[in-house]
């Protein structure tokens, strides 16, 4: 067919030609070159496995203290912001919007609220962006840094000694500079469950069973090693609502 030919009859019959050619080579191939050429599919579970596992994984409950979430909104500050993160590098970017809103809101030729004239805050809720909020100790106890750069690049092991050695959390000075002038943090628990349950993966030796006391003691001891200023709450998404609901204005991270 002449390639300037752009009839609906020559393409249709362009496109019958392609389709019988791939059938016909198809056909030739054997069955087990078919069979090894398509994705192998993982051998199902076991259910009572599935539930074994569901139990093990399910999110662990904490005593939340909703009168102490109430005052933290409630704080007598004529302005208020809050930052949803939902990843790692968004919690970043994040901690710098609040930042400048500081400096506006304290700058005497800007906003000038004075020191106490914004109240800022952060729920993270996806992506280990609550790993932003742990202390050294948990860096240096588990492979936190790792974990997170894992799921910033999947594909790329360049940075994995790096992120591998880090004792060390490369947020927590920014952090408590925030949480220095009033800045608050709530961690979703739901969402939390992620790094615990990844945590818990990483440490159980291969050929043994994660069991629940495991993911319960991980979860515990990393809701005990937050900085300061950060709170642990049942959703992240439900801590948003109720700070709009107090007059906080939301900010995109």
């Amino acid at each position: 067919m002449d390639s300037s030919d752009r009839s609906r009859r020559n393409f249709v019959k362009t496109v019958a030609t392609t389709t019988a050619i791939a059938t016909s080579i198809a056909a030739t191939q054997p069955l087990a070159a078919r069979a090894e050429a398509a994705s192998p599919q993982p051998s199902p579970l076991p259910e009572a496995e599935r539930a074994r596992l569901r139990e093990v994984y399910a999110t662990v409950p904490f005593p939340f203290d909703r009168d102490a979430f109430r005052a933290i909104l409630e704080r007598p500050y004529p302005h208020r912001q809050i930052v949803a993160a939902t990843s790692y590098i968004g919690a970043g970017v994040g901690m710098s919007h609040l930042q400048n809103s500081l400096l506006a809101y304290a700058d005497p030729n800007g906003f000038a609220a004075g020191p106490n004239g914004l109240h800022i805050a952060m729920a993270l809720y996806g992506n280990y962006s609550y790993n932003t909020v742990l202390n050294d100790a948990m860096y240096a106890k588990y492979p936190i840094g790792l974990i997170s750069d894992e799921a910033m690049r999947p594909n790329d092991t360049s940075y994995r000694t790096f992120w591998t050695n880090l004792k060390i959390n490369p947020s927590g000075s920014f952090v408590k500079t925030l949480a220095d002038r009033g800045a608050s943090f709530f961690v979703c628990n739901k969402a939390f469950m992620g790094l615990v349950s990844e945590i818990a993966k990483r440490t159980t030796p291969a050929q043994s069973q994660i069991t629940r006391e495991q993911v319960i003691a991980i979860h515990d001891e990393l809701a005990a090693n937050f900085l300061p200023g950060t709170m642990l709450v049942p959703a992240g998404v439900a801590a948003v609502n109720a700070a709009q609901e107090a007059k906080f204005t939301f900010l995109p991270e």
